[in-house]
């Protein structure tokens, strides 16, 4: 009781316990994202793949089929807690990041649900085959080029965020001891750059698909990660973005092992 009534003390209401179990279940997903890419650009093996991919991985492992079951139910949990930020956001930008947040987990619910079920993994192949649907309602070139803009912005939020050091509201509320600040700011400032990157360059491939009219233009992570490889100095590129993923993914488990304090 005298604990609890410590000034400044955050309390674990259940939207708290919600995001934990979601940051988990994202940090375990990016981990394996950004090891595959670490993989191939280190020993040159395979070619690397979005969370679809990495989920297949994780099924593939020890208990893989338990695993993969927990990490559906944490990134659900992680889909109601994104909503709720989008109910409280004060500004139309924050909305923007927390609908697409829980946009794109609701999607990699979807997808570990139909891997553990043995049905089609998804991944871009089900993305092409979403957005030739979409396209072939007289409202979908629109639908689609508006859902390409807004992760266009949600992946420049993360990038202007990681550039200038002003993290999200996530990492500022984290109850973390001062000593070990520096370096989970450090850590989230590299994983967002690296996350924001590859989300701006997705949106991109759903924009250009919607103005050709050609589904096939759509990539996934895994697309967007082969992309790099063909600009200059792309193979370095691709290992920073692997190693930034890899750091995306830790950081998500900071947030995941940390209490917050509310913020107004």
């Amino acid at each position: 009781m005298v604990a609890r009534a410590r000034r400044g003390e955050p309390k674990q209401g259940v939207p708290e316990v919600l995001g934990r179990f979601g940051f988990f279940a994202r940090g375990i997903v990016y981990l394996f994202v950004g090891g595959i890419a670490a993989r191939v650009a280190l020993l040159a093996r395979g070619l690397p793949e979005g969370p679809a991919g990495a989920l297949q991985e994780l099924l593939e492992g020890w208990h893989g089929r338990a695993a993969l079951w927990v990490v559906a139910a944490g990134l659900l949990s992680f889909v109601v807690y994104r909503l709720a930020d989008f109910v409280r956001a004060p500004s139309p930008i924050a909305k923007i990041v927390s609908l697409v947040g829980a946009i794109g987990a609701l999607v990699l619910v979807w997808t570990s649900i139909r891997i553990v079920l043995n049905v089609r993994s998804g991944g871009a192949p089900a993305f092409r085959e979403w957005g030739g649907r979409l396209m072939a309602n007289p409202w979908g070139r629109g639908a689609l080029a508006l859902g390409g803009a807004i992760a266009v912005v949600a992946g420049l939020v993360e990038v202007v965020r990681a550039v200038i050091g002003k993290l999200p509201k996530d990492f500022v509320a984290l109850v973390i001891a001062r000593d070990s600040r520096k370096w989970a700011s450090r850590l989230a400032r590299f994983g967002l750059l690296a996350h924001g990157t590859v989300i701006v360059l997705v949106g991109l491939s759903v924009f250009r698909a919607a103005v050709l009219t050609n589904p096939r233009e759509i990539v996934g992570t895994g697309g967007a990660l082969r992309k790099l490889t063909l600009i200059e100095g792309g193979p370095a590129l691709f290992a920073v973005a692997a190693i930034g993923l890899l750091a995306y993914g830790l950081s998500m488990l900071v947030l995941a092992a940390h209490r917050r304090r509310r913020l107004r």
